[in-house]
């Protein structure tokens, strides 16, 4: 019995970094697919939407609150403007910056809960805050932010992690009366449906692709979105949240490593130092929170 008890936990680590691992890749595959930031989005909710649908119709339950699809709905439309935002700030920016940067949610999650819901936040997530968001500034620049695209992007990565911060307090919610699955499932496919309006109304283009493209956006959908968030997701309702959300941090670090024999992409000193800034404010705002 101790033997299996051992080998379910491991098994539950395995998968949490496996899912780090294939959702590392996301801004990878943006940058091959080598086009518009909005299609690539449709396309990571598309083909993630149609893997996950076939396990929800043999695992589905069939009971269902009215409130818990109502916030997975809601969670939908706010993952769908961060994965567009976030998407279209990897082709402006570098994959690993983007990635960086959109992991700033948890500091937008934690001035929620002061503003919304008046909860004392600890001086160690004030801390945390300001160190993160000073690395910022050494990554951005904040006097060159609206000068290049390329600070566009960042600047997008950072509007991205806004909503995804929106996304994680509307799923929170919605997860108190539905199933995970369930949830899931309606809020991918919300998704999949907002960001095809939108693709729509800036004309992005949606097909002619090249073989290479077809390859980036397959596994765009199915390694990154369907089989990581799969395996992050079982394994966040086994692991303590302190452990999860710092092993979560690593995304950057395996896209930045990623980064340089794929994409060839070489961060500058500032970026380096910025980076280690930013990963230790989140570490300190996510240490707070759990």
């Amino acid at each position: 019995m101790t033997l299996l008890l051992l080998r379910t936990s491991w098994l539950r680590y395995i998968l949490l970094f496996v899912g780090v691992l294939c959702i590392s890749w996301s801004a990878i595959f943006v940058k091959l697919s080598e086009v518009t930031g909005i299609t690539t989005a449709f396309y990571r909710m598309f083909i993630g939407s149609i893997g996950v649908l076939p396990i929800w119709i043999y695992y589905k339950n069939p009971k269902f609150d009215r409130r818990g699809i109502g916030f997975a709905i809601l969670s939908g439309l706010l993952f769908g403007c961060d994965i567009a935002l976030w998407n279209t700030s990897i082709t402006l920016s570098k994959a690993s910056i983007s990635t960086l940067l959109a992991n700033l949610a948890p500091v937008w999650v934690g001035f929620a809960y002061l503003l919304f819901w008046k909860k004392n936040l600890k001086k160690s997530f004030w801390f945390g805050t300001f160190i993160a968001l000073s690395g910022v500034g050494v990554i951005v620049g904040i006097d060159q932010v609206f000068t290049t695209n390329y600070h566009l992007g960042n600047l997008l990565a950072i509007c991205a992690s806004v909503f995804y911060a929106a996304y994680m307090l509307s799923t929170q919610k919605g997860r108190l009366t539905i199933d995970t699955l369930t949830f899931t499932t309606v809020s991918m496919w919300t998704s999949t449906f907002f960001v095809l309006i939108i693709c729509l109304i800036f004309d992005a283009p949606l097909w002619g692709f090249t073989t290479k493209t077809w390859f980036a956006l397959g596994g765009l959908g199915l390694i990154s979105q369907l089989c990581g968030w799969l395996a992050i997701n079982y394994a966040l309702g086994h692991i303590k949240t302190t452990t999860a959300s710092v092993t979560l941090l690593s995304q950057s670090v395996f896209t930045a490593l990623f980064s340089v024999p794929v994409l060839g992409e070489l961060l500058t000193m500032n970026e380096i130092i910025g980076a280690f800034v930013v990963l230790l404010g989140i570490y300190l705002v996510n240490k707070t929170k759990a």
